[in-house]
């Protein structure tokens, strides 16, 4: 019996007419594979990123920028926080608002 000869089922999910809205909609999207990407539930998902997993960080080889230069840039970055934090905690301290950054 060969199985790529007989005649599949034409209603069967997955079809010409399947659609990813219907699914949303679906009392049972919980059935279908994916169903949490492609047809959240609920009003948590509204807005979300929800495949921010699988997108790269970009690397030395998508970037103009050397591994020294990209090391360099990164400590920059931790002193600037270090030192905003610092002035924040002195601000709390005196009992002054914290400094407004962009």
């Amino acid at each position: 019996m060969d199985l790529l000869s007989t005649v599949r089922k034409s209603g069967s999910r997955g079809g010409v007419n399947f659609s990813w809205d219907e699914v949303a909609t679906s009392a049972h999207r919980e059935n279908y594979l994916g169903h949490s990407l492609k047809a959240p539930p609920g009003r948590w998902a509204k807005g979300r990123d929800l495949n921010w997993y699988a997108k790269a960080n970009p690397t030395a080889a998508d970037s103009n920028e050397t591994e020294e230069e990209r090391a360099a840039r990164e400590r920059r970055d931790e002193i600037r926080k270090i030192k905003e934090a610092e002035e924040d905690a002195i601000a709390k301290a005196l009992g002054l608002p914290p400094p407004v950054r962009n």
